[in-house]
């Protein structure tokens, strides 16, 4: 899944998708933090923003590198990236 969203991604542009993967790094503050997800099927990762009005934050911002997981949410194409 991951490779068609990178590889389309203006067709994939706001829209809501599912992607399973390992995380690879998770950068965070108290507010907002930064996953890094690969699922090993295409050379670029995603990155995944979450921030603290999820319910699950605390657990998100305490993920490790390795650890599985399934995100659903929206697909924002950024300048650059």
């Amino acid at each position: 899944e991951m490779m068609n969203i990178i590889s389309k991604l203006k067709e994939y542009d706001q829209k809501e998708v599912e992607i399973c993967g390992w995380v690879k790094s998770n950068r965070g503050s108290k507010k907002f933090g930064f996953l890094v997800i690969n699922d090993g099927t295409f050379f670029e990762p995603i990155q995944v923003v979450y921030d603290q009005e999820m319910d699950n934050f605390d657990t998100v911002s305490k993920l490790n590198v390795g650890t599985a997981v399934i995100v659903n949410g929206t697909v924002i194409v950024t300048p650059d990236a």
